[in-house]
């Protein structure tokens, strides 16, 4: 008597589940457990890491809210498509942050343009770019690693700070990471802030960027910018909680100015100074 193809199919279902069963238990290598959250956590920890959700706006999160992102335009302004770029793996916390800080400027329309003191290789600054193309976006740096004179002026050796760093770059791998939309980035190669330029000393500002780890150029870039900040923007200074050099001139600036600080959790601890 032929068996029905529904009980027939229940039952291939179920040999199948035994046989697998059986050969798990005899060859438990060839049949590992299905990858779950917990577990890759757990494999995380191996690298001096942990994983974090992604933010409740992003499309990609499992809390994910389409009616809030509806509203409200989660990372983008209400009713706008901005490019969302990433900066290096394993930071993601700072990426979330310039965007979300790129955001607030554009909602408020505070006025200005953007700059980055310390570009590296050009992955935030192509984050920056490519969110508001808009706006110009000077880029200040050797474009070659650390500029040596500044290591002497470090009030704290910690041994990583002084040492020839970043030299992996140039201005060609800059302008081809950021990969220019149109005539707004605005590379300035030198030692700052003498090389800043005419047109650089007259602007303001909506949000800068401070990446340059040492003490010299991080309170160069405080004082240069932060007069020419306009109200309601934003200086992002990394490092606050990694190098010594950054969070000594933060906090030096700090006790001679008012402004709004938060401390962020990414990797290597940003700060952001808020200006009222």
């Amino acid at each position: 008597m032929e068996i029905p193809q529904p009980k027939r199919e229940n039952l291939l279902r179920r040999a199948r589940h035994l046989i697998k069963k059986f050969l798990k238990g005899k060859f438990p290598n060839h049949f590992p457990d299905p990858v779950t959250f917990e577990s890759t956590a757990r494999n995380a920890l191996n690298y001096q890491c942990d994983l974090q959700y992604f933010m409740d706006i992003d499309p990609a999160a499992k809390g994910f809210a389409p009616q809030f992102v509806s509203r409200f335009g989660g990372f983008h302004p209400p009713g706008e498509q901005r490019a969302l770029n990433r900066i290096d793996i394993g930071d993601r916390v700072r990426a979330d942050m310039l965007l979300l800080l790129l955001r607030e400027i554009t909602v408020r329309r505070v006025p200005g343009a953007l700059a980055e003191l310390g570009v590296y290789r050009g992955t935030s600054a192509r984050l920056l770019h490519h969110y508001c193309p808009e706006r110009k976006l000077y880029l200040f740096d050797t474009f070659s690693g650390f500029a040596a004179k500044d290591f002497e002026k470090e009030s704290l050796n910690v041994g990583y700070n002084q040492q020839q760093q970043f030299t992996d770059t140039s201005l060609d791998v800059v302008l081809q990471t950021v990969s220019p939309l149109n005539a707004h980035v605005i590379p300035i190669v030198g030692f700052f802030p003498e090389s800043a330029t005419t047109a650089a000393v007259a602007e303001n500002y909506a949000l800068v960027h401070l990446d340059a780890d040492l003490e010299a150029p991080i309170a160069a870039g405080l004082d240069f910018f932060w007069p020419r900040l306009n109200p309601g923007g934003f200086v992002v200074v990394h490092d606050y909680n990694s190098w010594p050099g950054s969070r000594l001139a933060v906090d030096r600036f700090l006790a001679g100015q008012r402004a709004v600080a938060v401390p962020m959790p990414d990797k290597s601890g940003s700060i952001v100074l808020g200006k009222t």
